[in-house]
């Protein structure tokens, strides 16, 4: 077999899983009796192609019918991924029946559905099998920019062996356009990715692919290296027929460098492997390929003997492709000893093995036409059989809408005097809906007004009042300074009032604070209590202080700014009183939720206090009415020597 040959074989059968996207099943039977019972859904319009797709590669008219099928079907289900897979399949059925016009805009339909739902592996297919009908035509550059859109897709999905096909397939055009640098160049980049996968199956292909480039360029030396990686990888993975095929194609490359001692070699051993493992497709192969490098290196008698063992097996097992190779080697064997009878007889051979060949392929075609005209027939049959199902099932409704006609006319006109009803009832809850909008909206309005003033109040709480409780304790801190000298009780008492001043300023700033927000937040009020508890441990050593939160309670849930001020203001009394009076050494803050309530404790081990017999002071009946004021429970308890637990219950 010589090297064009060989090309095109190669690059044949690395295109084919681009262009058909489709595996055979292993049991179509048991695959269509499952279809033949299965729902009419998603999984089954996928079925449907996969049939399809087997039957691409066996039986062309059934492709048809089955990918037809899938798309009805996808369209009844409004499932775009079935519809596109199924158009695909049956572009691949014109295309394999050299349709190539319905092919192109079968595949272009698919291409918009892809298209449409934005699915990079349907571009990767379409574009592919767009691309390859281009090369069937003859149009390589147009083929060209389908594959390089095939091959960004390829690369978006992460696919490296897509990505390796999409390079070998890029490789396979730049062939056909004679640029054999690129050619090479994508060829071996996909050798690469193939490696990296560890595939061997498509390393041992594109090995011999760029063998095969290199021996059409008579770079025989690059042609061998390139087969015997290709044979390395067979022998790695058992497979002896590809061992055989690389020897062959190894021995071929010899015989055109002229190195005639490793062509017999190599040929040789290919012919042993052959007969080993009885592959008499492949023997004939070698045996003609060896008996035309005999020949050319004019070695006639040993030629012939080799030749003439292919065309015995040829014919012995109707391998007609080799026996009319093998007739035109042996024909030409006779030119060149000048035995030019002998060589018009196996020309006269070679020629009716041709017209064989040719009769055989007619038969094929007009069988395959044959097997159209009886699918078609069938499936008019069956349009018509659904016509008359159609007309009966039409006259069973026109029967059933004068039954259902009077029942329907009396339900209309009940519906009708019920939505009148419910019209106007609706009318009414508008009207009422608009009177609460209005009122709303006057709340809101209201509000709004009160946020102003509140916003102007503590700018003038914090401009004036604030600046002014400044000067006071800067002026009474001068004072002291200037009269160091003085009595001690004038002392002590310049330092209570800068000490009362200074509380002043920490409460002001506090209201400030609630006056400025329109609602506090659990993260607020937490930072608050906490930020207020760090200042009372530096007034007292002895006592530790514990702020819990749990962990149920949503940081971000708001109170009021007039509840979430109560709040701090009730927690922060608890504590004054509990470091003022308690002498307690554990002093405990806890916010928790319960069922329709946040429970607020503040707890201390102190001495206590009897409640029947204390007199509520100002801190006690404050606390009691800021709890009231937010709707809330306070409840105390204590007794001498027990310590102190006050609660308080504020609604969710």
């Amino acid at each position: 077999m010589n090297i064009k040959k060989l090309l095109s074989l190669l690059f044949i059968s690395l295109l084919l899983p681009v262009v058909t996207a489709q595996e055979t099943l292993k049991n179509i039977d048991s695959v269509l009796l499952v279809l033949k019972n299965a729902p009419r859904d998603t999984a089954t319009a996928i079925l449907y192609q996969k049939v399809a797709g087997h039957y691409n590669v066996t039986h062309l008219d059934s492709a048809r019918a089955f990918a037809v099928e899938g798309i009805k079907l996808s369209e009844e289900l409004n499932f775009p991924k079935g519809k596109w897979i199924n158009l695909n399949a049956l572009a691949n059925y014109h295309e394999r029946k050299t349709q190539y016009d319905e092919a192109m805009a079968t595949y272009k339909e698919a291409l918009k559905i892809v298209e449409s739902i934005n699915s990079t592996k349907g571009f990767a297919v379409v574009l592919n099998n767009i691309a390859t009908v281009h090369i069937r035509l003859g149009n390589y550059d147009e083929a060209l920019e389908y594959l390089f859109d095939a091959l960004k897709a390829e690369e978006e999905l992460g696919n490296r062996n897509g990505v390796a096909q999409a390079y070998n397939n890029i490789g396979v055009v730049y062939y056909y356009l004679q640029d054999f640098d690129k050619t090479t160049k994508y060829l071996t980049d996909a050798l690469v990715i193939q490696e990296e996968l560890g595939n061997y199956n498509g390393l041992q292909n594109g090995y011999n692919n760029v063998g095969a480039i290199y021996d059409y360029q008579k770079k025989y030396d690059d042609a061998i290296t390139s087969y015997q990686k290709a044979y390395e990888i067979s022998l790695k993975i058992g497979d002896k027929k590809e061992q055989a095929s690389n020897l062959s194609n190894i021995g071929l490359a010899y015989s055109k460098k002229k190195d005639y001692v490793n062509t017999d070699t190599y040929f040789n051993r290919s012919i042993k492997l052959r007969e080993e493992i009885k592959d008499y497709n492949g023997m004939a192969i070698t045996y003609s390929n060896y008996g035309e490098a005999l020949r050319t290196q004019r070695q006639f008698r040993k030629a012939d003997e080799f030749l003439q063992k292919a065309l015995q097996i040829s014919v012995d097992h109707n391998i007609k492709l080799t026996a009319k190779e093998t007739y035109a080697s042996l024909s030409q064997l006779a030119v060149d000893q000048n035995n030019h009878r002998l060589a018009n007889d196996y020309l006269y051979k070679y020629i009716a093995v041709k017209d064989s060949i040719l009769n055989e392929d007619n038969a094929r075609i007009i069988a395959e036409t044959e097997t159209k005209y009886e699918t078609e027939k069938k499936e008019k049959e069956i349009l018509k059989q659904r016509a008359e199902l159609a007309e009966k099932e039409l006259e069973g409704k026109r029967k059933n809408m004068m039954i259902y006609g009077g029942f329907s006319l009396a339900l209309i006109l009940g519906l009708l005097g019920y939505l009148l009803f419910n019209q106007q009832k609706l009318k009414n809850r508008q009207l009422k809906k608009e009177n609460e909008l209005k009122t709303a909206l006057a709340r809101i309005e209201t509000q709004n007004r009160l946020q102003e003033q509140r916003l102007r109040i503590s700018r003038d709480l914090h401009d004036n009042i604030g600046a002014q409780l400044t000067f006071i304790i800067s002026s009474l801190d001068n004072l002291k300074f200037g009269f160091k000298d003085m009595n001690e009780k004038l002392g002590d008492r310049l330092s209570g009032i800068s000490a009362f001043t200074g509380q002043t300023i920490y409460e002001l700033r506090d209201t400030i604070w609630a006056m400025n927000k329109n609602n506090i937040s659990i993260e607020d009020l937490q930072a608050r209590i906490t930020n207020f508890i760090e200042k009372a441990k530096l007034f007292t050593e002895k006592t530790n202080f514990t702020f819990i939160v749990s962990p149920e309670i949503n940081p971000e849930h708001t109170f009021s700014s007039v509840k979430g001020m109560n709040i701090y203001r009730i927690i922060q009394e608890a504590v004054n009183n509990s470091l003022k009076y308690s002498g307690a050494d554990d002093i405990r803050v806890s916010i928790e939720k319960g069922i329709s309530a946040y429970e607020i404790k503040v707890s201390d081990n102190g001495n206590g206090f009897n409640t029947e017999n204390v007199s509520d002071g100002n801190g006690l009946n404050n606390m009691k009415k800021r709890a009231k004021d937010i709707d809330g429970e306070l409840d105390i308890r204590s007794s001498d020597s027990e310590g102190t637990l006050i609660t308080l219950l504020v609604p969710n």
